[in-house]
């Protein structure tokens, strides 16, 4: 199926490819044009597979669709534009590069919808569904009828329950009793199992020797209890004999993924300060130095990863005073210098922390630091507070873009503030990190009303 899609995605991308330059170039395929075409599509492979487009959930909305097909193009773009600048030296191709890009994400986005439409055509053909029942009318079992019956989960056809206890509330889903299950798994054409009773050791073993026996997939299903609400993660020890059942998706958890989040962080903050630094830093120094006295950098301790304290820096916007490490900025402040106001409005106060970034303090993004006094008095008093901590803090983060910045009033805006942060820990994705990043740039631009 994945090898289906690449090459379809490839021939769609070549066709792009020689459309654009005839449009664009109107003369013959030049060799470097044609060692373009190849860096262009192994850069394409690369994101694709990168970003795991081809993984079967993503065919199943539009917008996943077209955002997926959209970073991996932008991915795509930068190895091709650095190609071609750096390597090839061919600076009027820039113009060509990105129109081809143009016509590849049109296409590819025609091609996903057109492939979703015969994804849903096929899945819902009665052949190409799957026969399951789930033994016991428990909750858990009852959660699994509604995934079956869900409309996203279209590949099932669920035929009932088996149980010895009556089914209260609709006793047309009970099949039968549990002495009853073989004799309609083999009369049925049952594809698959699903064990949702407390573990009685006997009977799953007859029935999983019985589903081998009868090429029958059998699962079981565990009840966890008060986690029933939450977004659980599942991991497999030893070789698989030992499932662990987590009460939170944590994908920072795993290595490689905090290896792609720091290399991201280091790549963006140092183009930061190496490249932008050199030009804003002198310049915002000298404004403040102007405005008011007192030091150009603010430190101070916050609480980062497992509540570590780190000094944490930004351009002082205060006139220096006795309350900072424990007054949170209010509206209308009297605190706040007039270039502070500017600098606090459009987020450029933060800059200094992509240093903290670089040395491995924060993230680009990531929950927003508390000052050490405000992570005391609300871890205190606020239900999951600290499961923020589990992660490093960011200069952005998914509060942030989503209206939850600057002074918290009352306990319930750290609620939510709170809420959006652990969202964010339990969902994270390379891709969630550059639209943050890029909903922040537009948010600085357009000037946030709860920056003071």
């Amino acid at each position: 199926m994945i090898l289906l899609l690449l090459l379809i995605d490839t021939l769609v991308l070549i066709v792009s490819f020689f459309i654009a330059h005839k449009i664009f170039q109107g003369t013959p395929i030049q060799y470097s044009e044609k060692s373009l075409l190849v860096i262009f599509l192994l850069s394409w492979v690369v994101a694709a597979l990168f970003r795991n487009i081809y993984h079967i959930d993503k065919l199943n909305k539009l917008i996943r669709i077209a955002i997926s097909i959209f970073v991996s193009l932008m991915i795509s773009f930068i190895i091709t534009s650095i190609y071609s600048y750096w390597l090839s030296n061919e600076t009027g191709n820039h113009f060509f590069i990105l129109n081809v890009y143009a016509f590849s994400f049109i296409a590819l986005f025609v091609v996903r919808f057109i492939e979703l439409k015969m994804y849903r055509f096929l899945r819902a053909l009665k052949n190409n569904r799957k026969n399951v029942v789930v033994v016991g009318y428990t909750p858990a079992g009852k959660r699994l009828q509604q995934y079956f019956t869900d409309s996203e989960a279209g590949d099932y056809n669920f035929l009932g329950f088996f149980d010895d206890e009556e089914i209260s509330s609709d006793n047309t889903l009970k099949l039968g009793e549990l002495k009853d299950v073989q004799r309609f798994c083999v009369r049925e054409n049952v594809d698959e199992i699903y064990y949702a009773l407390p573990n009685h050791a006997s009977l799953v073993n007859r029935l999983t020797k019985f589903a081998d026996e009868h090429y029958i997939h059998f699962g079981l299903v565990q009840d966890i209890g008060g986690l029933s609400n939450k977004k659980i993660d599942t991991h497999l020890y030893d070789d698989g004999r030992i499932p662990i059942v987590t009460p939170r998706r944590d994908p920072l958890r795993f290595f490689f993924n905090q290896q792609v989040k720091r290399v991201f962080d280091i790549c963006f903050s140092s183009f930061v300060i190496f490249c932008l630094f050199p030009f804003i830093v002198p310049v915002i120094a000298l404004i403040i130095k102007i405005d008011s006295k007192g030091p150009v950098f603010f430190k101070q301790l916050r609480s980062g990863k497992n509540g570590k304290p780190f000094w944490c820096y930004k351009f002082r916007t205060m006139t220096v005073n006795q309350d900072a490490d424990s007054k949170q900025a209010t509206k209308n402040d009297a605190r706040i210098t007039k270039v502070g106001k500017i600098l606090r409005k459009t987020s450029v106060d933060e800059l200094p922390q992509f240093y903290n970034v670089l040395i491995g303090d924060m993230s680009v993004v990531g929950p927003r630091p508390h000052m050490l006094k405000h992570t005391e008095e609300y871890s205190a008093i606020i239900n999951n507070f600290n499961v923020r901590h589990f992660i490093h803090s960011g200069i952005t983060g998914y509060a942030q873009v989503n209206g939850y910045r600057g002074e918290t009033k009352d306990n319930r805006q750290m609620e939510q503030r709170v809420i959006y942060d652990n969202w964010y820990l339990e969902n994270w994705s390379l891709t969630l990190d550059i639209k943050i990043i890029i909903k922040t740039v537009l948010n600085a631009f357009k000037g946030e009303k709860n920056a003071y």
